[in-house]
């Protein structure tokens, strides 16, 4: 529908805007929309869609601004800084150290035992501290610059109060029951003090970081979320776990029903068993439940927790319309009960059959029944007979899934999952460490317990080290703790962050990863769920082994923190019951309500009891993030303030009419969310909206249909889509795989301007272009990324262009003599040399020594030195005296980059190696905590395009340069517009990217003034608006125009299509890749070329090559290649025995010595012949010889 057309049928006529004042009454007509909500509402007539369209822009704008793209891991380390850390320490208990009991070591007194207990933590802030003649302050800050120059870790010192009791155990003259004397403590010594238990990496820009409380970053393009290890930069990647506060209902092998947990022993499975036979009737079913390893009929469990009667225990189950097969599942159950377990029906003979089932298990609980049932037994209910009752629901669950009249969990629905992020994975980590070093504690402190020595101060036991290098080790290898098998180490948690260009870095820090077992078992895993609307990208996905595993967040997505505040008393106010105070009779007439899992409570009416709660979120008496689930079919009210939920930001329908009330425009998009125009909502609350695919879609009305009930709305659908996807022109026009293609691997490899602060970083390899432009045409996403301190560009323009990395070429569709073929493209050498695609290249070379102030302990060997001294190695021309070469130094292939000598003489030196050159950018010197001096020297190149450089345009059509034409050459237009690049017509019709040439009409119309910019995904503008704007500038209505033959001057018989196009050059350069060698290195055992192409290597000519010279009958070629050009080598044959023969140095007859072959065997030197032989094959007979295996060698004279 168009903006300026009055809607038709029974519509609002949507005149006047937001933002601006009624001028005159509004003619809206009698009817009025009717949105789906608790109370119905409708739209007001002074709201229409450009209004709203331009308010859902402004509340993005807001949006980002105020989360922006890597707020998950962000707010996920503070949330751990803050309560994770702290009830780490809580959950980790008394170290209690038992003497060792050596009688040789008893002293005068009685055993003395040692108790630790953990309590307040405190994090400081990152310093380090300088020599001491260096500058008077103790410490300085350490800024993350700091921690990237001089290789360190960016992290705080962890302070624990710890409080170490000595006592020893007396027994008393008070007798308790039984033989046993009652045993109390007499306390020798109570110490308390802080103590550092090690250092804990910082995530830049969290609230322990210096820059997030300066308010200020390094570079701009810069929002922190990652980690600095030792100099490198680390994030996480999101691990996608199965939710474990839910029953998972699975109906294979067998039917399940689980309770789990991280801790085995706190799981519990309900089964669907077949009956043992020896009894008197043949097959059927029982239900068994298995509790802390040991396995028993659920009917016993049941009495055992209180039940009085099977009547009482059936309305636990509360089965209102069960069928006669699961009668008979029940009766089968309970004279399965009666046969194993005689008069188990009152309360102490059940407890007794349970308590001896388990305490005969594999590991069996040392508590008593009751503290091992409140202990394991769903831990989170208080009360047996609470836990009666949710054992019947696991019962209920179990009977209406295997009779089909309950769904089965899907353990690839999001709703079942959940994200382990910063806070969660540091968690698990640390407390491994902590585990490790409180092993090693207790160690250490028997062996002073035993004697009559004291105790010293705690922190000569509990060694920090191992907690640091613990975790400074897991963050370098990226081999985590498994979150259940403790003596496992996964990989893929933890990634290096790549730094091509700013959106490559910002995808790094958005990625998911769902850890499968192995590749051939991922199942459905890698389709595409339902539940990731809104939540992850369906299109930003790796090809390859990982595809589908490895999964990006979308533009609007946000992981939830877990939430501290109580909810309960709120639960209650909104009408709910708790469980222990309902009556079995009027239990199944109530509606259930489950919190993180466990059953809470039950409310008379589920519809508006979730109402009351909605609208108390959305009044902010309970937090936005809490997720609430009406589910009509099993009658219940799941409510979720769980961390790693997914939730998306909507529009609620019924509080559009307060836009009007918005003077001046969006505030912030906190106000939104207060004045309930916006809520988060979760994965499986959004099944109980009806959400509008846009504003659009709430106020177009069909002839004489009317538009469904709206209960929600998108801000716009783009949204749906990654940040690499949703910045795709016409990416919804485009074949899906190009589009992945674009947003996982050219959008990644394209060279832009990684960082604005180059002066204080080293990384390794970087690129640079030298002039990057903003694309022509406009896209929702990329117009509403924003952040409050951002300077560049112009204001119009949009707000974060560094996630464009190229540049805008004219682009013809042509065939330019045959140089275009298969992908390549043929560039204009002009537009090349004016700088057109032009880039910097800096590598960086690294060497460290040994400090001399920190290591004189050390026994030195040989001490190695930064210095200069005449190689052999290479030249040393450019180098100073301190063995660094000066800046601006122009460094050769064979140079020596960094000076470095022994005192020995030895030349420790580092060499360019083949194909490596440049002039020298910077030299950074500087030195680490741990005793090493470093020097970095950069090199930088630059790098105009040449043959066989890539290029990709933004649909994934990517090819190489296949020809550098001159502009003459070129065709040009009337007015003289020559093209930069000539790319083939052919590329289009298989690859199915019309988003390409879409995106050349529009820009084409957007130069010459077009009022028309925009090529958002799902909302793009229509191919007849794309056409008409170009009309209207005087072009051929599709784009295409006459040229003429810049070689023969005449007008071609084709129009050519031509237009800007936006394209990237990617990393991938000819000049990295090119490999030559005619002979050089070979390897010293098997006398073959070595393969390293900076080594000078060979290039490799494998079997399939092989296969191909066979099939041409170049046998001559062959030859040559694989025998000759490789590892030639000449032997001598004994022709008598058939033996290879030595060259030795022997006597003759009168005295003289010859040299020459001679065989040892026939003690002979006659009737011995040369033949040409792989050195290989001579290797493999040496190495059998000296086995004992002897080959012969057949000859014949050619």
């Amino acid at each position: 529908m168009d903006e300026d057309e009055p809607p038709s049928g029974n519509g609002s006529d949507l005149e006047s805007g937001f933002l601006k004042e009624d001028h005159g009454k509004s003619q809206a007509g009698p009817e009025s929309m009717d949105i789906d909500s608790p109370t119905k509402g409708s739209l007001d007539s002074d709201l229409n869609i450009g209004n709203l369209e331009k308010f859902c822009k402004e509340a993005a704008r807001s949006f980002f601004k105020e989360w922006g793209l890597i707020n998950h891991q962000i707010s996920s380390y503070n949330d751990f800084v803050e309560h994770g850390i702290q009830d780490l320490f809580d959950t980790l208990g008394d170290v209690v150290v038992e003497p060792g009991y050596d009688p040789s070591k008893k002293g005068d007194g009685a055993w003395r035992h040692a108790s630790i207990t953990f309590g307040k933590v405190r994090l400081e802030k990152p310093e380090f501290w300088p020599e001491k003649n260096d500058i008077e302050e103790g410490s300085l800050k350490l800024l993350p610059r700091h921690a990237r120059l001089q290789n360190m870790t960016y992290s705080s010192q962890m302070k624990v109060k710890v409080r170490v009791q000595v006592y020893v155990q007396e027994k008393s003259d008070k007798a308790k029951i039984g033989n046993s004397s009652y045993i109390q403590k007499r306390v020798q010594n109570d110490d308390e003090g802080e103590i550092t238990i090690g250092r804990l990496p910082v995530m830049v820009q969290s609230n322990l970081c210096w820059l997030s409380a300066l308010g200020k970053s390094d570079c701009l393009f810069d929002s922190g979320g990652y980690f600095l290890i030792k100099g490198m930069e680390k994030t996480f990647i999101g691990q996608e776990q199965r939710c474990l506060t839910r029953l998972w209902v699975i109906d294979k092998p067998v039917a399940t029903v689980s309770y789990l947990s991280e801790i085995k022993r706190k799981r519990i499975y309900v089964k669907l068993v077949e009956a043992p036979k020896a009894e008197g009737f043949h097959g059927g079913k029982v239900i068994s439940v298995y509790f802390l390893y040991a396995t028993m009929p659920i009917w016993i469990m049941f009495f055992a927790l209180g039940a009085s009667s099977d009547k009482e225990v059936l309305e636990m189950i509360d089965l209102k319309d069960c069928d006669a097969g699961m009668i008979n599942i029940i009766l089968a159950t309970i004279k399965d009960a009666d046969e194993q377990f005689e008069g188990f029906r009152s309360l102490d003979k059940a407890r007794e059959h349970v308590n001896a089932l388990i305490k005969n298990a594999k590991f069996p609980p040392s508590e008593s029944f009751d503290e091992y049932v409140a202990k394991y037994l769903f831990p989170n209910i208080i009360g047996h007979r609470t836990k009666a009752h949710f054992l019947g629901y696991m019962v209920k669950c179990l009977l209406l899934s295997s009779f089909g009249k309950r769904k089965c969990d899907n353990k690839d629905d999001f709703r079942n999952k959940r994200l382990d992020l910063a806070g969660e994975l540091l968690a698990r980590e640390l407390r491994a460490h902590i585990r490790h070093a409180e092993k090693r504690m207790v160690r250490a402190m028997q062996r002073d317990l035993s004697g009559d020595r004291d105790l010293q101060p705690i922190e000569r036991y509990l060694d920090a080290s191992i907690i640091t290098n613990g975790l400074n080790r897991a963050f370098s290898t990226g081999a985590w703790t498994h979150p259940y098998k403790k003596t496992e180490r996964l990989s893929g948690i933890v990634a290096t962050l790549r730094r091509t260009n700013p959106l490559q870095m910002m995808s790094d820090m958005r990625k998911t990863r769902q850890q499968v077992a192995y590749a051939g078992k991922a199942g459905d895993a890698r389709y595409p769920n339902p539940s990731y609307w809104g939540k992850l990208c369906f299109l930003s996905t790796p090809d390859g082994e990982n595809c589908g595993l490895v999964k990006n967040l979308a533009v609007t997505a946000v992981v939830s923190s877990k939430i501290m505040e109580p909810i309960l008393d709120k639960l209650i106010a909104c009408g709910m019951e708790k469980l222990d105070e309902i009556s079995l009779s009027s239990l199944s007439q109530m509606h259930k309500v489950f919190l993180n899992g466990d059953w809470v409570g039950v409310c008379p009416d589920m519809s508006s009891f979730a109402d009351r709660l909605r609208s108390m979120r959305r009044a902010k008496l309970i937090h936005p993030q809490v997720e609430i689930k009406r589910d009509k079919h099993q009658k219940e009210v799941r409510i979720f303030t769980d961390a790693g939920r997914i939730l998306r930001p909507l529009l609620i329908v019924e509080n559009l009419k307060k836009i009007r009330n918005l003077k001046g425009g969006v505030c912030s998009f906190q106000s939104l969310m207060d004045q309930e125009i916006i809520e988060l909502i979760g994965v499986e609350e959004e099944e109980d909206c009806q959400t509008a695919w846009g504003i659009k879609y709430l106020l177009a009305v069909n002839e004489g249909i009317s538009a469904p009930n709206y209960s929600h709305c998108e801000l716009d659908p783009s949204f749906l889509l990654g940040l690499s996807c949703g910045i795709i022109p016409f990416a919804s026009h485009n074949f899906a795989r190009r589009v992945l293609y674009q947003s996982e691997k050219h959008s990644q490899q394209a060279i832009g301007f990684s960082t604005t602060n180059p002066s204080i970083r080293v990384d390794t390899l970087s690129h640079h272009l030298y002039y990057p432009q903003t694309p022509l045409f406009r896209t929702v996403i990329a117009d509403c990324l924003v952040r409050a301190d951002y300077s560049l560009g112009r204001k119009d323009s949009m707000t974060r262009p560094e996630y464009f990395n190229g540049q805008n070429a004219i682009v013809a569709v042509n065939v330019h003599q045959g140089y275009n073929q298969e992908d390549s493209l043929v560039m204009n050498r002009t537009s090349l040399e004016r700088g057109m695609f032009r880039t910097e290249h800096f590598r960086s070379y690294k060497a460290d020594v040994d400090n001399k102030e920190l290591t004189k302990r050390i026994k030195l060997k040989d001490k190695v030195a930064f210095g200069k001294i005449e190689s052999k190695k290479g030249r040393v021309d450019s180098l100073d005296d301190d063995g660094f070469p000066y800046i601006g130094a122009s460094l050769q292939s064979g140079d020596i980059v960094i000076g470095k000598v022994a005192e020995s003489g030895d030349d420790h030196s580092i060499k360019l190696k083949h194909t490596e050159k440049g002039m020298v950018q910077k030299v950074v010197l500087s030195a680490n905590d741990e005793g090493k001096n470093f020097a970095v020297v950069t090199l930088r190149q630059v790098r105009s395009p040449c043959l066989g450089d890539k290029f990709s345009s933004m649909h994934g059509q990517k090819g190489v340069i296949g020809f550098l034409e001159t502009q003459e050459n070129f065709p040009f237009t009337h007015q003289g517009i020559v093209p930069d690049i000539v790319i083939n017509p052919h590329a289009f019709p298989t690859r199915q990217t019309p988003g390409q040439l879409l995106e050349a009409a529009l820009g084409k119309g957007i130069a010459c003034e077009g009022s028309k910019r925009n090529a958002t995904p799902f909302s793009t503008a229509s191919v007849d608006d794309i056409t008409a704007q170009l009309h209207r500038a005087g072009y051929s209505r599709w784009g295409s125009e006459r040229v003429l033959n810049g070689r023969t001057g005449e007008m071609m018989r084709s129009m050519i299509f031509m237009g800007p196009t936006f394209y990237q050059r990617l990393i991938h350069m000819a000049e990295d890749k090119v490999k030559f060698r005619n002979t050089g290195p070979v390897h010293p055992l098997t006398r073959q070329p070595v393969a390293d192409r900076k080594r000078f290597g060979g290039v490799k000519f494998g079997e399939m090559e092989r296969d191909c010279l066979l099939a041409h009958g170049a046998a001559a070629n062959l030859h040559e290649r694989l025998f000759m050009l490789s590892d030639f080598f000449q032997m001598h044959i004994c022709q008598k025995c058939q033996r290879a023969v030595n060259v030795i140095l022997r006597p003759v007859p009168g005295g003289k010595k010859i040299r020459g072959p001679y065989c040892g065997f026939c003690q002979s030197g006659e009737n011995i012949v040369r033949i040409n032989v792989p050195y290989g094959a001579k290797l493999l007979y040496q190495e059998l010889f000296s086995m004992g295996i002897c080959l012969k060698f057949e000859t014949e004279v050619c």
